[in-house]
């Protein structure tokens, strides 16, 4: 099922840990013992035959209901066991998920957790994960996505800066400032605004300084020389501790969405259920970092999606 999954004898190997000729050789012996050819070979593909298709399908079928009894029959507890391999991208995971990870691992100590962190999207399918946690659309028809929170981002910015280059009151005036910018993320720099009135416009602006890590982005605005949409996740302490100024509290950035893709499939496993659950409890859809900065800074209501305190 592997080989069928990530389209290669060579990436199914490194993903289960064997080497090739082992597991091509068990592919070959699976043919000869059903008297079926299951994938057509040739040099650049591979491919499912009909008959390789039909028992793929049973076999999906069949795994999915071993794993649904398997997990009937765990603890009451619902301890979990085995590994759980989760990728996510390296800011969020640095501030928030490892610590939160480890939390969830001790809740589950006969489980080993994997995490590992990419600032791309990942397929968890292709490249073996359980769960992928990454803002993006859901273009695959074998995967699923749960949404789990808003990645709020605002525009910041040091008093220093401020002092030296003055405020921009309206989305407009964010032209004739310096900024620094994450260009894995939106290259072509263009932000969509939703004002308190609900009206939207796009601005598109000429930064300085170009990034794809948040560490970087973060050092040149501390440097008082530049201004970076940063999500507030981030940058929540810098706020409150007044090394950073939220500008355009009145405007709201359109944010994307941080969510959990795995394998689209009958039954999910339940180390993947009992996770997801765990990650909406402990950040809901109006995670604790924006409700902090709003309980400090009413006036960031409208820049926080038009919440009120809790």
């Amino acid at each position: 099922m592997k080989v069928v999954e990530v389209g290669s004898f060579a990436e199914a190997s490194r993903q289960n840990g064997t080497v090739k000729s082992v597991m091509t050789k068990r592919v070959n012996q699976l043919e000869e013992h059903l008297e079926l050819q299951l994938l057509q070979r040739s040099t650049r593909k591979l491919t499912l035959t009909d008959g390789g298709t039909d028992f793929y399908e049973r076999m999906v079928l069949l795994l999915g209901q071993l794993e649904q009894d398997k997990s009937a029959v765990s603890s009451v507890e619902w301890g979990l066991t085995g590994t759980l391999r989760v990728t996510c991208v390296s800011s969020f995971t640095s501030c928030y998920l490892a610590k939160d990870l480890c939390d969830f691992q001790e809740e589950h100590p006969e489980l080993c957790l994997e995490l590992q962190q990419h600032d791309r999207f990942c397929d968890p399918v292709q490249e073996g994960f359980d769960v992928c946690l990454q803002a993006g659309r859901n273009i695959s028809n074998v995967l699923e996505k749960v949404d789990l929170f808003p990645l709020s981002r605002l525009f910041v910015a040091t008093p220093g800066y401020i002092e030296k280059y003055g405020t921009p009151s309206t989305p407009e005036e964010l032209i004739q400032h310096r900024h620094a910018h994450n260009n894995y993320i939106n290259p072509d720099c263009e932000f969509n605004f939703v004002d308190s009135n609900k009206r939207t416009k796009t601005i598109k602006l000429k930064p300085l300084i170009l990034a794809n890590t948040i560490s970087m982005l973060h050092a040149a605005v501390m440097s008082d020389r530049f201004m970076a949409l940063m999500p507030t996740f981030y940058v929540e302490k810098d706020i409150a501790n007044g090394h950073l100024i939220p500008l355009l509290p009145d405007t709201q950035i359109e944010s994307p969405i941080l969510s959990a893709f795995y394998r689209r499939s009958s039954f999910v496993p339940m180390k993947v259920r009992i996770l997801i659950n765990f990650l909406q409890r402990r950040y809901s859809k109006f995670p604790p970092w924006d409700q902090r900065l709003l309980e400090s800074r009413a006036d960031l209501s409208v820049a926080l999606g038009g919440r009120t305190e809790k």
